[in-house]
């Protein structure tokens, strides 16, 4: 018997891996991988055991794959974005510690906040859509809506949403892990590089000048005597930017093309 084997570089895989995964799921629901060097798991309940149990991290750079030593090149080549570990890819106690001084921040009373805001950029995008009489759902809204709402969140400009797509769309390419390119990682590393220091120019802005912004927010977040550093403060803001940007113009893709 053939079994499947995991690979979501395929291109016929990568516009539609849900197929694979039904094949994975009845053949191989526990696969290693020879191509990542890891093994595959896609049975919800295998999957939310591994997540609850703390014997597993979210630390790539523990692992003994090439995830692992792109981990490592990333650590020592990308800056504070590579050194300075995030509530995505840590675990307790650190990810407690940032958890509850993110938290401090990023409160339900602000998400609610943005709301008339965001309803007021979707419709300005739908008027402008009337408009032109023709609607493109992705590059119409789904893609441009993310970044700008992560940008007044974070109290960026408008003049410099285009660069932030930009920086956060380079970083994305390491997300294929080491099966990336040398050219794919490079661009990654110049942007990582680059939206650090833009960040690094925000924060003391906003000590000088504090507003209503997320950042401010990172900035007063105290927990028990404890703050976040700098370098935490610009990696969480980089991770909202680049964890909000694809994920959601994805996720608004695909629930539209479940609704049709």
């Amino acid at each position: 018997m053939v079994t499947t084997q995991y690979n979501p570089f395929i291109p016929e895989v990568h516009a539609n891996p849900y197929p694979m995964y039904v094949r994975l799921r009845a053949e191989d629901p526990v696969q290693w991988s020879e191509l990542m060097e890891t093994w595959v798991l896609t049975r919800y309940d295998d999957i939310v055991a591994v997540l609850t149990d703390s014997r597993f991290s979210a630390d790539r750079r523990k692992a003994q794959n090439r995830f692992a030593q792109q981990a490592q090149k990333i650590e020592e080549e990308f800056g504070a974005f590579g050194r300075t570990q995030t509530m995505l890819s840590s675990d307790p106690p650190l990810h407690t510690r940032l958890r509850k001084l993110v938290s401090k921040a990023f409160t339900p009373r602000m998400v609610e906040g943005l709301l008339p805001r965001i309803q007021e950029i979707v419709d300005e995008r739908l008027d402008a859509v009337q408009e032109a009489g023709r609607m493109d759902i992705i590059q119409d809204l789904a893609y441009p809506l993310p970044v700008i709402v992560i940008a007044e969140m974070l109290g960026i400009p408008p003049q410099d949403r285009d660069q932030f797509k930009l920086w956060s769309d380079e970083i994305v390419l390491t997300l294929n892990g080491p099966l990336t390119s040398p050219d794919m990682l490079e661009r990654a590393r110049k942007s990582a590089h680059e939206l650090t220091e833009y960040f690094r120019g925000v924060i003391e802005e906003r000590r000088k000048e504090p507003g209503n912004d997320l950042i401010s927010g990172l900035i007063a977040a105290e927990e028990q005597g404890q703050i976040l550093s700098e370098d935490e403060m610009l990696t969480t803001a980089m991770l909202l930017l680049v964890a909000g940007n694809e994920t959601t113009t994805n996720l608004i893709g695909n629930g539209m093309l479940a609704l049709l």
